[in-house]
């Protein structure tokens, strides 16, 4: 195993070697590079996916470890591995090419007239109502300020955050957020959780389900950390959980719920029979997990136009009556 060199040995080195007098040429092309061949550990697949040719890939990340002093990935064969070298500097690398692209980008919004951008990442169809309401007044305040938007799984939302594409993410709070020690969360609301079912299922011929009644029944899950916590608690009982695929955003899983394939289970604010008149939506008798929302940002700080949005999302208060206000 090659032995484990921290990033800030790395950029030791390189600062010894600029007094030194040795030519530097990193680049961010080669940081993509990188970034691509630790993702597909293949470079050929990194290449195809860069657009240049095998042998150029391969050169460039040879340069890019002569350069580093450091060995990042293990060769052996056909089959890459990543140095613990090379996962440490893997964060570094995906943190300076997101802020290059955003310094580009904020240059060309800057021209644009715009003195602030907002980056925001949500997970899911049900942030979509109370999210417009928010940014509706948030932008009469502040029409100086972009905001972007990005729907993905979660865990690409905590990777994108953590790395700083994003400012501020919306998902489902699980406790795996405590293992992550660069995050702060809020907690929005709670709600239940209902099963969804395609209108001519058979468990709306009875009068009370239960999860006995779901042993036999295929789930189309979200890919999110949460669904793995959800399972344990049903191993834990002796129950089983069949899934039949995993889907990365909510209208895959309405499509393939409403064509009989399987069943899932969605948060309470989503289950709205007239945005979704094909599904129906059951209570379990003894399911009695909820799903909290909340919304994540890094704990090292927001920027001021960040800061205050967040301020109009823990003041919103919902549409519905039913609704609890963020707390």
């Amino acid at each position: 195993m090659t032995k484990a060199v921290p990033c800030l040995l790395i950029r030791l080195k390189v600062k010894q070697d600029k007094i030194r007098g040795e030519k530097q040429t990193m680049e961010i092309r080669q940081l993509k590079y990188f970034i691509a061949a630790a993702k597909h550990l293949n470079f050929t697949k990194a290449a195809r996916e860069c657009n240049i040719v095998q042998t150029a890939m391969t050169q460039q990340v040879a340069n890019l470890e002569n350069e580093l002093k450091v060995k990042l990935f293990e060769r052996r064969h056909r089959n890459l591995s990543l140095t613990l070298a090379g996962e440490r500097f893997l964060k570094d690398a995906k943190k300076i090419v997101n802020q290059a692209r955003i310094s580009a980008e904020g240059i060309e919004d800057f021209k644009e007239g715009y003195d602030h951008v907002i980056r925001i990442g949500y997970h899911g169809e049900m942030f979509k109502k109370d999210l417009t309401e928010i940014l509706k007044e948030f932008r009469r305040i502040n029409p100086k300020t972009k905001v972007y938007l990005s729907q993905e799984p979660q865990d690409q939302l905590m990777e994108s955050l953590e790395y700083g594409e994003l400012d501020l993410v919306f998902t489902i709070y699980g406790s795996f957020f405590k293992s992550l020690d660069w995050i702060k969360t809020e907690i929005l609301d709670e709600r239940k959780v209902k099963l969804v079912v395609s209108a001519d299922h058979p468990l709306l011929n009875k009068e009370k389900v239960t999860k006995a009644d779901l042993q036999s029944e295929r789930f189309i899950d979200f890919e999110e950390k949460n669904r793995e916590e959800r399972e344990l608690h049903w191993l834990q009982e002796g129950l089983v959980f069949n899934h039949y695929c995993l889907v990365t955003d909510h209208t895959s899983g309405e499509i393939l719920i409403e064509s009989g394939y399987g069943v899932a289970f969605w948060v309470d604010r989503l289950c709205d029979p007239v945005r979704f008149p094909c599904l129906r939506f059951l209570d379990i008798e003894d399911y009695t997990d909820t799903a909290r929302t909340c919304v994540a940002y890094r704990k090292e700080g927001l920027n001021p136009q960040c800061a205050q949005l967040l301020e109009y999302i823990r003041n919103y208060e919902y549409a519905e009556e039913q609704t609890p206000r963020i707390c």
